[in-house]
């Protein structure tokens, strides 16, 4: 608006101008042209080259001339400069005469012309008129049309300021409107529309597009704190999130005299999983287990991704009974097994509970004895466990000994010890078991229930493993050498199993100590072959071209069946402890491990007893045709010193 006025400001003088310009030069074309006309008529009335006897006639003339009143000055000048004017009036009268060349031109109001004549008046001879028009009359007449163009131009510029004034009052009042929106909308009130009623078009166009922006805005901005307070892989709280949701349900049990539970969740074999077939199988394994966590809380409750593969669940208004039962049926919710990729995995979980204000009012202190006792479950191996004071020491000592085991590592602590494996066909030894020990250089020996757990947590459990098989191997290659058919067992966690780096590792212990692959058998767990079975059958089946034995350890207390694992290179079962010990006729577990032998010895592979510890299960055994045998009634683990002393003096008619 602002530039329109200026542009009217600037023109309206130009304007001006060229109107004035353009009647003044029509007026004055007119007038010169009358002039001339009427100059042309009067000089055709004056005789030419003729002597005049008298004045009268040429007077008589001059006077004719201004009786109309346009001319108000005429003469005669002769050779000599004297002048005859035609009464006494205009000779008083006389003024300077300056001949014009255009009207106005020196404020005399006369237009001043002359025009060459010959003429004899009593001998004297007159060689020019001059005539005087009026022309005052034109410029009063040129004073009145400039008056008018100002009064009009002004008209219009006063015209055009209302004009404008109104335009903008028009455009202005809907364009502060969305300015006051804009800035509501600005300040936080996203539900604020960009909307004005305006007749506009072009204002009306303005605020859809503002509006439009505007629940793009709030779209955006809903985006980003939807993502600020949520794990972009899951869609489940964040940690964020999951910490505010805490504060507030601190503030309504603090109100209302009430508790909750505060469950920290940490998934079991993920890591190795996460490590073996990459974080693409993690991450849809992570999809997986939060869709099963949220079908298990209710409404009220949340379930929230805080790290890697740790998960917190906020249960209010329970207390730790109650807070128990829902966590062990959020356990039992991961247990079943999944296809991801081509992979049939499964993955379990390790859970703490801990419950406000019981275990602590505020969230750190919350969270850190979930913490502590979601790693009391892992140690423990059990799906839930409920925070107490008692696990705090337990769990600063995991904390020390996480330090002395990797110190432990490097100064060569660990060792192992050698149980022997009987086969009753022949009375005679055929193999043994490596189990890990640790002799603490403070604490002493330390049970392997209680480093292994650590060690598979920290990831250092396949280190141990190879320097403990390194460190024995050329003394087992003395007894291997003089026993032939010798068979040394060795345990393979589930971590370590799935580490492409163990053969390779294993096979050049046993070439630079000349043994040869078909002297050892790897051990693995039930659970250990399951958690991937499609990728354990192939690493196996490297095992097996290798000629290395496969042994599944612990049978019986996995998921498995036999149908199942002969599609493994699967050289020997062993039958978990918990089945023998105690094994008689009338127990419920006969059935189960007559059973075992039989569809074991079918399926072409040998069976091995662990645990036996009595002459009435050996028996037994004998009796289900199952002569391979391991466990104290021939002998406990024993340092190689002692293995070499038994082996070499064993005499299988001293136990029978």
């Amino acid at each position: 608006m602002l530039g329109v006025l200026l542009i009217h400001l600037l023109s309206l003088p130009f304007l001006y101008v060229t109107i004035i310009g353009i009647y003044k030069n029509n007026t004055e074309e007119q007038f010169i042209g009358h002039v001339r006309e009427l100059t042309g008529l009067l000089s055709d009335f004056i005789p030419a080259n003729e002597a005049v006897d008298s004045a009268n006639e040429t007077v008589f003339l001059m006077e004719s001339a201004m009786l109309g009143g346009e001319v108000i000055y005429i003469e005669l000048v002769n050779e000599n400069g004297d002048r005859l004017f035609p009464d006494e009036d205009v000779a008083m009268n006389t003024v300077e005469f300056i001949e014009d060349r255009y009207i106005g031109q020196h404020d005399d109001e006369i237009y001043f012309i002359s025009l060459p004549v010959y003429l004899l008046i009593d001998d004297v001879k007159y060689t020019r008129l001059r005539i005087g028009f009026n022309e005052a009359v034109v410029l009063d007449r040129l004073a009145l049309v400039k008056k008018r163009s100002m009064a009009i131009l002004g008209i219009y510029f006063v015209c055009i300021i209302l004009l404008l004034s109104y335009l903008t009052s028009v455009i202005m009042r809907p364009l502060k409107q969305l300015g006051l929106l804009s800035k509501k909308v600005a300040a936080g009130e996203r539900s604020k529309k960009m909307k004005v009623s305006t007749r506009i078009s072009e204002v009306s166009d303005l605020s859809e597009d503002l509006e439009c922006m505007r629940l793009a805005l709030v779209e955006q901005t809903e985006r980003m704190h939807f993502k600020a307070m949520h794990d972009e892989l899951t869609g489940l709280p964040n940690r964020s999130l999951n910490n505010d949701r805490i504060d507030q349900a601190i503030s309504r049990a603090s109100r209302k005299k009430s508790s909750f539970a505060v469950l920290l969740l940490d998934l079991d074999r993920f890591k190795e999983i996460n490590d073996t077939l990459g974080h693409g199988v993690g991450d849809e394994i992570l999809k997986v287990v939060a869709e099963r966590l949220k079908c298990g809380i209710r409404e009220s409750d949340t379930i929230a991704r805080i790290g890697g593969d740790e998960f917190c669940a906020i249960l209010e208004g329970v207390e730790r009974v109650v807070a128990e039962k829902l966590a062990m049926k959020l356990a039992a919710l991961l247990e079943p097994s999944f296809r991801v990729n081509g992979h049939t995995l499964q993955v379990g979980a390790s859970i703490g509970i801990a419950v406000y204000p019981e275990n602590g009012e505020m969230p750190e202190i919350l969270f850190q004895h979930a913490d502590v006792a979601m790693y009391e479950a892992k140690y423990q191996g059990l799906k839930v466990i409920s925070y107490h004071e008692d696990m705090d020491k337990h769990r600063i000592e995991d904390l020390q000994l996480t330090s002395d085991i990797r110190e432990g590592l490097k100064s060569g602590q660990f060792y192992a010890a050698f149980q022997p494996k009987v086969d009753l066909s022949t009375g005679k030894p055929y193999g043994c078991e490596m189990l890990a020990r640790w002799e603490h250089p403070r604490l002493g020996l330390i049970s392997p229930d209680k480093f292994i757990p650590i060690m598979e947590r920290e990831n250092l459990i396949g280190e141990m493993t190879q320097k403990v098989f390194d460190k024995h191997l050329p003394q087992l290659k003395q007894v291997i050498d003089s026993h032939p058919g010798f068979k040394v067992s060795i345990n393979v966690s589930p971590l370590s199993l799935l580490d492409t780096a163990l053969l390779d590792n294993l096979e050049i212990s046993m070439q630079l100590n000349g043994v040869k692959s078909s002297s050892l058998i790897i051990e693995v767990t039930e659970n250990a072959i399951m958690t991937n079975p499609l990728r354990s059958a192939r690493i196996l089946q490297k095992f097996a071209d290798a000629g290395i034995g496969v042994s599944v350890d612990d049978f019986g207390t996995g998921y498995s069946s036999l149908s199942y694992l002969q599609k493994f290179p699967i050289n020997e079962l062993k039958v978990d402890k918990s089945f023998i010990i105690g094994l008689n006729k009338n127990s419920q577990n006969y059935p189960i491990v007559n059973a075992t032998i039989t569809m074991s010895h079918d399926l072409g592979m040998s069976v091995i007893a662990e645990g036996v510890e009595e002459m009435e299960v050996i028996d037994l055994l004998v009796e289900m045709k199952c002569y391979h045998v391991q466990g104290r009634f021939f002998s406990q683990p024993l340092s190689f010193t002692e293995f070499k002393q038994w082996i070499e003096h064993f005499e299988i008619s001293e136990y029978w």
